[in-house]
């Protein structure tokens, strides 16, 4: 397969990224990041505007000036870590896990798991992505599923790094509905990012002070499943620990017809992430391309 110029240009900038980032002590990585974070936010002003419209939104009226203008930059630089820790989660170790706050969750994660498999709902909420590699390295079979990156050269990048540990990552086609739900009868754990928009195709549901129109696939394989959702929120503590909350779960009724149960399961997700996100809002990705919010 040949590459274009463009693609062997990104390839190369994001290895040299990850190189550099990966031979830096942690707290120097995230001090990079912060920097990188305060002048694309504060100087080059990238996607300040919007985002600031979409916070003083949720947070209505009577927010002030200043908490909007705090959210906003908070969750800018809480993007910016998440990426310089991502280059670096090939360095997790399951001792480093258990130092985390989060790691309180083990025994209770796997006593769920002992009954079965179950459906982690994980919200763009903190660093989203290490509860799928926390929960792998503590020992539970978790898998996800993704869309393939634009560039090859990224996406097999990405795969490399991924398989510095065992979570386990199916493409979004046709054919990965039925590899979900036999891997989910097998006792395995989905970990899926609930509140992902989709118009037209999705469900309405209540969710950060207004409606959202989602994507029910969490619903869908919980029912063919018969599998509970739990909803979890991953939070940063400081710049370097990470903490979680592990809502009660949503069970599914199979005698209940099909749709009134997905709306129901998926009403009862987002609205126990919806409270969960409003009590520390500058943790949330406010900057997704494809907001999530329905207009207004």
């Amino acid at each position: 397969m040949r590459y274009s110029i463009s693609h062997m240009a990104e390839y190369a900038a994001v290895v040299a990224a990850g190189a550099l980032i990966r031979a830096l002590p942690l707290r120097a990585a995230l001090a990079l990041g912060w920097f990188v974070a305060a002048a694309s936010h504060f100087v080059g002003r990238v996607h300040v505007k919007r985002t600031r419209q979409r916070v003083r939104a949720v947070l209505g009226p009577g927010a002030p000036e200043r908490e909007v203008r705090r959210v906003a930059w908070r969750s800018w630089c809480n993007l910016c870590f998440n990426a310089i820790e991502g280059f670096r989660f090939s360095r997790l170790t399951p001792e480093k896990v258990r130092r985390l706050p989060m790691a309180r969750l083990e025994a209770r994660l796997k006593a769920i798991h002992a009954q079965g498999g179950f459906i982690m709902a994980t919200p763009h909420n903190g660093n989203w992505e290490i509860a799928g590699v926390a929960a792998d390295l503590l020992g539970l079979p978790v898998f996800t599923i993704a869309r393939k990156q634009k560039n090859p050269l990224i996406n097999n990048y990405i795969d490399r790094m991924r398989r510095s540990f065992s979570l386990e990552l199916l493409y979004r086609d046709s054919k990965s509905w039925k590899g979900v739900v036999d891997r989910l009868r097998q006792g395995k754990v989905l970990g899926v990012l609930p509140d992902i928009g989709v118009r037209g195709r999705g469900v309405e549901v209540d969710f950060l002070n207004g409606t959202a129109t989602i994507a029910p696939g969490a619903a869908q394989f919980a029912l063919l499943a018969n599998c509970p959702v739990y909803p979890v929120v991953v939070r940063r503590v400081g710049w370097t620990r990470h903490d979680a909350i592990l809502l009660d779960p949503v069970v599914p009724d199979p005698a209940a017809d099909r749709d009134t149960e997905l709306h129901r399961i998926m009403r009862e997700v987002m609205a126990a992430l919806s409270a969960e996100i409003l009590k520390a809002p500058e943790q949330y990705f406010w900057h997704n391309k494809r907001w999530v919010l329905n207009a207004r």
